[in-house]
C-alpha cells in the first residue's frame, strides 16, 4: 500500500522509523516536504511567503502519488501549521489523514475531533502504524489497533488503549536514510539521530512529564539502542553520501548509562571518527562521561540549566539537581575543551526578572561558548501547565490556545507595583532579553559590572531581542550554530532556487 508522510524540511528521525518499519513490510512510502519559506518558527513575512508557498505543488504530487493514508507527525510548535495544511489535503483529496506525534499524545480528545483527522496514534508509532496499513492493505481496517484512536462513519469515535513501550529498540529496522534525500535534495553535510528514547528525569515543563504518566507501568523511562546499532546506522550514511562532515545527537539526555558510553565512545572513534554534538543533563556530568566523549569525538554538549535559583528549580521546575553539581559539570565540560553551550529559562510567573538576573553572575566565572535564554513555554498535558491553571498564572483562554499549539509563552510576572505598568515591564522584558543576546559576547568582568549595577536598564528598548538573536547566531561560529545555519541556509536556498527554476520554466 501507497503511504505519503507530510513533513517539515528538516531531517525529522520519528518519520525516518516511521518509513523503515513501513517500507520493510513492502509498503510504498513516500515523504513530502513543505519547507515553509517565511512562515518557521523564526522568519514570519507573509507576503513572501505567499509567493514561495510549496503547499498546492504539494498536493499535487500527492494526489499523483495516490496513497491510500497520508500521515503527520506533530508537535505543539508545528500542529497549527500541520492542522491548516492538512485542512487544505482533506478539501482536494479524499484520503485518510492520521496525526501522531507528541501533540495528539499530549490531547487526544482534542485532536481527534478536527474534521480532516480521521485517526490518530497516541504514543509510540512504528507497531500501531504498521498494523494500520497492513489492515488497510486487506481491505478492511482494524479498529482494535492499541495506541490508535479512529472516526467511524456513523460520529462515533473509537479509542483504543496504550502498548506497552517497545522494550528493545534494536528490534526496529534502522532509520530510513534515504527518507529526506530523495524528497528534497537534503544536503546539509549533517546527519541527526538518537541513540535512546524516553527520559530519567520528570521536570514538570517538559513534555516528559505527561508521557512518564501515560507509560507508568508500561516500560523502562529510558531505553538505549545498542552501539552496534547506532554504528551501523552511521555507518550505512556515510557509506552512501559521503558529504556528511557532522553527527548531530539531540536525545533528552547523553551519557546517562556511562557503561553504554565507554564502549560508544571506544567504537565510534575507531569506525565513525567525525565531530559531534550531544545534549547532557549536568547529573551525568562526571570526569569519565567527559572523558568517553572526548575520546570519541565530541565537539559540543549543549547542558540543561534553566535556572540557578535553586528553591525555583526543585519547587517549580522539579528539577533534582544541586547548584554544585551543576557549577561542576560547567567545569569539567570547560576544563575538557569542548564547546558549552547553556540553555537557560526566563520569564518565571510570580518571579522578579531582576533577581533572575543576579543569578546570572555564575556565568562571569564560567563563560559559556554560547548562552540561550528562552522564554518558559506552557506545553499541553504538562505538570506545570496544570499548576499554571490552578494558580491563575496564564488564564483560561492563555492555556485553551496553548491545547491548540499557539503561543504557549510564559507570562511576564514582576512584584504588585509593576503589574500595573505594562509599559515598564515591556520595556524591562526586552532590556533583560537585549541582555541575555549580548551575554556570551561581552568579557565577563563587564558582564559582573553590567549585572551588578543595573547598568542594562540603559540598554535601548527599541532594539528587537529577536533580531539580535538571529544576528548573533549569524555571526555564531560555534559547532550548533554552524549547523542550525546550514540547514538554514540549505532550505532557503534549495527551494528559492526551485521556485525561480518553475517560474521561469512556465514563462
Amino acid at each position: 500500500m501507497k503511504v505519503a508522510f507530510i513533513n517539515e524540511a528538516d531531517q525529522h528521525v520519528g518519520i525516518q522509523y516511521l518509513t523503515a518499519m513501513l517500507k520493510a513490510h513492502g509498503h510504498d512510502v513516500k515523504t513530502f516536504s513543505d519547507p515553509r519559506l517565511f512562515n518557521d518558527l523564526y522568519i514570519t513575512l507573509p507576503k513572501l511567503n505567499k509567493i514561495f508557498d510549496y503547499q498546492d505543488s504539494i498536493i499535487k504530487e500527492i494526489a499523483e502519488f495516490n496513497p491510500g493514508l497520508i500521515g503527520f507527525s506533530v508537535s505543539s510548535p508545528i500542529y497549527q501549521w500541520a492542522c491548516a495544511f492538512a485542512a487544505k489535503i482533506k478539501k482536494r483529496l479524499n484520503i485518510p489523514i492520521i496525526f501522531g506525534g507528541v501533540h495528539p499524545t499530549a490531547v487526544p480528545e482534542r485532536v481527534i475531533q478536527k474534521e480532516y483527522v480521521d485517526m490518530i496514534c497516541v504514543g509510540e508509532g512504528e507497531f500501531p502504524l504498521l498494523e494500520l496499513v497492513n489492515s488497510m492493505d486487506r481491505g478492511q481496517i482494524d479498529y482494535t489497533i492499541p495506541n490508535l484512536w479512529f472516526k467511524t462513519g456513523q460520529g462515533e469515535i473509537i479509542k483504543n488503549g496504550i502498548r506497552p513501550l517497545i522494550p528493545d529498540l534494536d528490534a526496529l529496522p534502522l532509520p530510513d536514510q534515504d527518507l529526506f534525500y530523495s524528497s528534497s535534495s537534503y544536503d546539509t553535510k549533517s546527519y541527526v539521530t538518537m541513540i535512546s528514547r524516553g527520559c530519567p528525569h520528570s521536570c514538570s515543563y517538559c513534555t516528559m512529564s505527561y508521557l512518564h504518566d501515560l507509560y507508568q507501568g508500561k516500560g523502562k523511562r529510558i531505553r538505549h539502542r545498542s552501539v552496534r546499532n547506532v554504528i551501523d546506522e552511521i555507518s550505512g550514511i556515510l557509506k552512501t553520501h559521503k558529504n556528511i562532515k557532522r553527527i548531530m545527537f539531540p536525545d533528552n539526555c547523553f551519557g546517562t548509562d556511562i557503561a553504554w558510553l565507554r564502549e560508544f565512545s571506544r567504537e565510534y572513534s575507531r569506525e565513525i571518527g567525525l565531530d559531534f554534538f550531544c545534549v547532557m543533563h549536568p547529573a551525568s556530568v562526571n570526569q569519565e562521561a567527559i572523558a568517553c566523549l572526548k575520546a570519541a569525538g565530541c565537539r559540543s554538549i549543549s547542558l540543561g540549566i534553566q535556572s540557578w535559583d535553586s528553591q525555583l528549580r526543585h519547587d517549580m521546575l522539579t528539577r533534582r539537581v544541586s547548584n554544585e553539581i551543576m557549577e561542576n559539570a560547567l567545569k569539567l565540560i570547560q576544563d575538557s575543551g569542548i564547546e558549552l553551550l547553556i540553555d537557560n529559562l526566563f520569564d518565571f510567573p510570580e518571579y522578579s526578572m531582576e533577581k533572575f538576573i543576579e543569578s546570572l553572575d555564575i556565568y562571569t566565572r564560567y563563560k559559556p561558548t554560547r548562552n540561550y535564554f528562552y522564554k518558559l513555554h506552557f506545553y499541553p498535558g504538562t505538570k506545570l501547565s496544570q499548576i499554571a491553571v490552578q494558580h491563575h498564572w496564564i488564564t483560561a483562554s492563555q492555556y485553551e490556545d496553548c491545547l491548540e499549539g499557539g503561543d504557549t509563552l510564559g507570562i511576564l510576572r514582576y512584584n504588585a507595583s509593576q503589574e500595573n505598568n505594562p509599559n515598564r515591564q515591556n520595556r524591562e522584558s526586552k532590556q533583560a532579553q537585549i541582555l541575555f543576546v549580548l551575554m556570551d559576547l561581552i568579557p565577563a568582568g563587564w558582564t559582573r559590572v553590567i549585572i551588578q549595577k543595573k547598568w542594562y536598564r540603559y540598554f535601548p528598548p527599541f532594539l528587537n531581542p529577536a533580531l539580535l538573536t538571529m544576528f548573533r547566531t549569524l555571526l555564531a561560529n560555534d559547532f550548533e550554530s554552524r549547523y542550525f545555519k546550514d540547514i538554514t541556509f540549505w532550505r532557503y536556498g534549495y527551494f528559492i532556487k526551485k521556485k525561480i527554476k518553475f517560474y521561469f520554466k512556465k514563462k
